[in-house]
C-alpha cells in the first residue's frame, strides 16, 4: 500500500489518499511551528465505528478517529478480525482499556489528569492510545515518542500533541523536557537484555521528582514450561508484530520480577518504589509503576481489571427473537458481572441479568439471552457489552447484525 495513504470510514469503508507533504513542512514536533493543515481523514459514517464511538467514548464530538494505515497495531488487528471495520472497533477498545488502565494510576497519585502538567507517550506507534489521553490532558501538555518518523509526524498533525522522533540505541535518545507522567506501554516487552536496563534509566531520568512511570512487560508466566526462566532472568526471541524493526533490538521479551526489580534498583541507585500489577494491561501484560519518591505508599493503591469475554452465539429465529451467548471472565477481588447490555443503532435495546450457567475455574461465566427487537434489519448494528461493579467495561461486538449472524 502506497505511504501517502491513510484509513478513512465510510459506509463502504474505503481508504483515500492523504495530501502529500513536502520533506519542508513543518508540524508540531519538540515545539516547532505547526503548519496549517486540511483534514486528511473525512469523519466516521461507518455505523458500526460510529455507535462504538458514540457508546464508548467519553467525548465522541471531539474524538480523534483517523488511523494511519501504517500503523502496526490496526494492522495486527485486522489480521485477527478479518474485516476492517471489526479491527478498528477492537484497536480503539484496546486503546481505551490501556488509557483506563493509566487513568486508575493518576486518579490515585495525581488526583486526576488535570494536576497533570507534562505527559509523555513512549513508542506511542501511530497513536493507539494517545488518541483517548488528549480527551483527558490538553494536547500541548502530550508528548510522544516513537522510532518510527512517520508516527510521530502523523500523531503531530492530526492530535496536535509534541513529537520526539526516538532513537534505536538508548544512548542517543534526546529530550530537553521532564514530565510528570510517563508511559511506556508494550515497550520493554520487545527489549533485549543489554539495552532494557538502559533504556529504562532513559525514562526514570526523564521523571519529575514527584512523577510516576508507568511500563508493561510480559511475565515469564506467560512461557511454556519448557521454556521457563528464573525471576531475576529476561528471555528474548527474535520474534515480534513489527515488519521493519531489527529483530535483535526490537523481538519479543519475557521477564520475571525479580529481574525488573534488579532493573529499577540499578537505574535510580536504589531510591526508587515500584508496584507491579500482573496482568495490568490488557489482561495480558504485566504493568509496573515506578515512583522516584521513596515515601509513596502503594499499599492503598486498589487497581481493577476490564471484563473481558466473547461473543459465541448469534441467531435471529423466523420468529425475529434474537438469541446470544458467549461468556465473560471477571478476575477482580469482589468484582461481579450483573448484566449484559444490548444496543441496537445506539439504542438501548435490551439489559439482561447474568444467569452463569457454568463458572469454570478461569472465572468464565457462561451466559444466554433471547429477546424479541422491534422491527429489526440484517444492516442494523449491534453493540453488545457488559461491566464490572467497578465500572470497567468489556465490549463483545459492535457490528450489522448480517455481519454477526454469518460468523
Amino acid at each position: 500500500m502506497d505511504a501517502n495513504f491513510a484509513i478513512a470510514f465510510s459506509e463502504t469503508f474505503e481508504i483515500r489518499p492523504v495530501e502529500s507533504r513536502s520533506p519542508t513542512a513543518t508540524f508540531s514536533l519538540q515545539g516547532q511551528e505547526r503548519s496549517d493543515m486540511k483534514p486528511t481523514v473525512p469523519p466516521v459514517k461507518s455505523p458500526a465505528i460510529r455507535d462504538f464511538i458514540r457508546a464508548q467514548v467519553e467525548f465522541p464530538d471531539t474524538f480523534k478517529a483517523p488511523i494511519c494505515d501504517r500503523d502496526e497495531m490496526y494492522l495486527f488487528a485486522l489480521q485477527n478480525q478479518g474485516s476492517p471495520p471489526r479491527a478498528i472497533v477492537r484497536y480503539y477498545f484496546n486503546g481505551i482499556r490501556i488509557f483506563e488502565a493509566v487513568k486508575q494510576a493518576v486518579n490515585w497519585h495525581f488526583k486526576g489528569f488535570d494536576t497533570v502538567s507534562s505527559f509523555l507517550d513512549f513508542a506511542s506507534g501511530y497513536g493507539r492510545s494517545t488518541r483517548f489521553f488528549i480527551q483527558a490532558i490538553p494536547p500541548e501538555k502530550v508528548w510522544i515518542s516513537d522510532i518510527y518518523a512517520d508516527g510521530v509526524k502523523f500523531q503531530a498533525e492530526q492530535f496536535g500533541v509534541n513529537g520526539i522522533i526516538s532513537t534505536s540505541q538508548p544512548e542517543n535518545y534526546s529530550c530537553p523536557q521532564t514530565f510528570d507522567c510517563i508511559l511506556a506501554c508494550s515497550f520493554f516487552s520487545h527489549l533485549p537484555k543489554q539495552t532494557f536496563s538502559d533504556w529504562l534509566r532513559v525514562l526514570y531520568n526523564l521523571l519529575n521528582p514527584d512523577g510516576l512511570l508507568l511500563f508493561s512487560v510480559h511475565d515469564r508466566a506467560l512461557l511454556p514450561p519448557h521454556l521457563a526462566i528464573p525471576s531475576s532472568e529476561l528471555l528474548f526471541c527474535l520474534t515480534s508484530e513489527s515488519q521493519t524493526l531489527d529483530l535483535g533490538e526490537y523481538g519479543t521479551s519475557y521477564v520475571g520480577e525479580e529481574f525488573v526489580k534488579n532493573a529499577i534498583a540499578q537505574v535510580s541507585a536504589g531510591a526508587a518504589v515500584y508496584h507491579r500489577i500482573p496482568k495490568g494491561i490488557c489482561r495480558y501484560q504485566d504493568l509496573y509503576i515506578v515512583a522516584k519518591t521513596p515515601a509513596i505508599d502503594f499499599s492503598n493503591f486498589r487497581y481493577y481489571h476490564h471484563p473481558q469475554g466473547k461473543l459465541e452465539r448469534c441467531r435471529l429465529t423466523p420468529a425475529g427473537i434474537l438469541e446470544l451467548g458467549g461468556w465473560v471472565s471477571e478476575i477482580n477481588p469482589g468484582g461481579t458481572i450483573s448484566e449484559i447490555t444490548v444496543l441496537i443503532n445506539n439504542r438501548l435495546s435490551h439489559v439482561e441479568k447474568v444467569k452463569a450457567d457454568k463458572i469454570e475455574k478461569n472465572d468464565k461465566i457462561f451466559w444466554h439471552l433471547r429477546f424479541k427487537p422491534d422491527r429489526i434489519k440484517p444492516q442494523d448494528t449491534i453493540l453488545i457489552k457488559t461491566a464490572n461493579n467497578f465500572g470497567l467495561e468489556w465490549v463483545f461486538e459492535s457490528a450489522p447484525l448480517e455481519f454477526i449472524l454469518n460468523q
